[in-house]
Parts: C-alpha cells; sequence; structure tokens
C-alpha cells in the first residue's frame, strides 16, 4: 500500500533528462597560469608594471628598482626580468658604479620598489616594451 493518496503523481516522473553538456569554451575550466606556473605569471605582471611605470618617466629618467628586504638599501638599474619554472623570478641590472648584479627570489618573497633614476647615458634606456613584446612572443 503506498503511503500517497491515490492518483497522486510523483514529481520525479516528470523530471527529463538534462541537455547539460561541457562549456563550449573548455578553457574556462583551466587552472589560471597563476597556479600552474606562479615564476611566469609574476614575471608577466612585473613587466606590465615596469612599461606603465616607463610611461610616466621624462626623458631623463629611466627605470630603476631598490631592493627593499636587505640591511643596506641597494638600487640599481633594471635591465633583465627573467624567471624560471615554477617558482623562482630574477632582475638583472648594474648599480649607479656600473658594477652588474642579479637578484634571484622565490615569487612569495618578491618586493621590488620601483623609482626613477637619472639616466646613464644620451638617451634613457626604456625596457618595459622590449620585455613585453618578448613575453608575449613567449606565449
Amino acid at each position: 500500500m503506498s503511503e500517497y493518496p491515490s492518483g497522486y503523481r510523483s514529481q520525479t516522473s516528470y523530471v527529463t533528462p538534462s541537455n547539460f553538456s561541457l562549456p563550449t569554451n573548455p578553457g574556462i575550466l583551466a587552472p589560471h597560469l597563476s597556479q600552474t606556473n606562479p615564476a611566469k605569471w609574476a614575471q608577466l605582471k612585473f613587466i606590465e608594471r615596469i612599461y606603465n611605470f616607463e610611461k610616466s618617466l621624462d626623458d631623463d629618467h629611466e627605470i630603476g628598482a631598490r631592493l627593499l628586504s636587505f640591511a643596506s638599501e641597494i638600487t640599481f638599474y633594471i635591465q633583465d626580468v627573467d624567471y624560471d619554472d615554477p617558482h623562482m623570478i630574477s632582475f638583472s641590472g648594474s648599480n649607479e658604479n656600473g658594477e652588474k648584479l642579479q637578484l634571484v627570489q622565490h615569487v612569495s618573497q618578491l618586493n621590488i620598489f620601483l623609482v626613477a633614476m637619472k639616466k646613464r647615458g644620451k638617451e634613457p634606456v626604456r625596457i618595459g616594451f622590449k620585455l613585453k613584446r618578448a613575453a608575449e612572443e613567449d606565449r
């Protein structure tokens, strides 16, 4: 004997199969670059920041960086930004005395202070566009 009154129809009898399918853009389910390769993502974001910062500089200045996590203040001209999968990012350049330096850092420790530095030559060096173009070609 049924616990339902006679003539009662279960609502499940009216359910039709769903037409659910995967999204037309399968990339929507793919993990973000910041999850799969945080160093590459950090490099791209840093290049974007360099590019935008350089747009605000006058003709007497070029991009530099000041390292904030060291006991003494270190300021240098940035010449390149690179990464090593999946967590290391490096900044290459030279200080005001022309001494070469390279900072290699884990992306979780990244803190760089962008500064405007007096140009070294007749024309200021602009690296943002070069780095941005190289990063886009690398994709």
